[in-house]
């Protein structure tokens, strides 16, 4: 058996402060806190966290750089840890992006800053869009979630209640339909985002794990944005026995697609049927450096209401 060693905690007062978001604790870290990024979609709400590293109760006080930051405890006594809570007041945050100062001050003159980012674009206003608007480097959609569905007999697009790790999953009937070409009016799902950002970006789609049962190349799917040629993913191909292991364990593979986005602004997103028998659990557009996550990111704002099939 190693030894077990007993940390004595000192008794005395001592700050630390940890923010959501980062694996990190101040003053331990030398790099800057910084919250995640807000914005008026989304209208995010961050912690940041006060703990006492001594036994000896402390007491705190808050001050902001701006008046549209609102934290919701000022000042208080720390005897183990406190959840301080922050948002934006949009009705008087500033256009464009900012970054403004939170002071957390603390025993032995101790002083924490953290950052709060705001990005607070003119267009599109909240309400008017009826699409998934990008936050924090990413767009997360669940598949169910479509804006507009393209059936072409004999297949249609079918959802699957509860079968998706994070709400449900959608899937092309019959499975023994012939293979599609992703084309003109072919059958596919599209989604409405909004992007600030152009140049290259990632689409990772979580797919259920299935089994190549046509015991051919392997169960494939196309995925564009507007009207650029479908790119075709193999969900199969190159995979291994440890591989097909993982993707049960997990009840997911994650299939990858690069893109170049022209123009910031709106884009549809397109998921082609190719071969019956692939299952989309969600799409999520990386436009910059994600989090990682067991479940990936959770589904970015989205106002819309599932519109026509044809």
């Amino acid at each position: 058996m190693p030894d077990v060693k007993v940390t004595e905690i000192p008794a005395v007062s001592d700050m630390g402060v940890a923010i959501e978001g980062s694996a990190h604790w101040w003053p331990n870290e030398m790099g800057e806190a910084v919250l995640p990024e807000f914005d008026p979609y989304h209208q995010q709400l961050y912690y940041i966290e006060i703990f006492n590293r001594g036994t000896t109760p402390f007491e705190y006080s808050v001050r902001v750089g701006e008046p549209w930051i609102k934290v919701n405890s000022m000042k208080g006594k720390i005897s183990t840890e406190e959840r301080l809570w922050v948002n934006i007041d949009w009705k008087k945050a500033p256009k464009g992006k900012h970054r403004a100062p939170i002071t957390v001050d603390g025993p032995n003159d101790l002083r924490i800053v953290i950052y709060a980012a705001i990005n607070n674009p003119v267009s599109p206003k909240r309400g008017e869009e009826i699409r998934f608007v990008e936050s924090n480097g990413y767009v997360s959609i669940e598949a169910e979630n479509y804006a507009r569905v393209v059936n072409t007999h004999p297949i249609t697009w079918q959802k699957i209640p509860d079968l998706g790790r994070t709400q449900s999953a959608m899937t092309p009937f019959p499975v023994t339909a012939a293979t599609q070409t992703p084309q003109g009016d072919s059958p596919r799902m599209e989604y409405r985002v909004h992007l600030f950002v152009k140049g290259e970006v990632t689409v990772k789609a979580y797919l259920s794990p299935t089994l190549n049962f046509h015991n051919n190349q392997g169960l494939r799917y196309g995925i564009s944005f507007d009207n650029e040629p479908p790119q075709i993913i193999n969900m199969h191909s190159g995979k291994t026995f440890q591989d097909w292991e993982e993707s049960v364990r997990n009840n997911v593979t994650v299939e990858v697609s690069k893109h170049t986005i022209a123009e910031p602004g709106k884009h549809v997103l397109k998921f082609w049927v190719v071969d019956p028998g692939v299952v989309l659990q969600k799409l999520v557009i990386e436009t910059g450096k994600v989090r990682p996550s067991y479940l990936g990111p959770p589904e970015s704002h989205n106002g819309s209401v599932k519109t026509k099939k044809k």
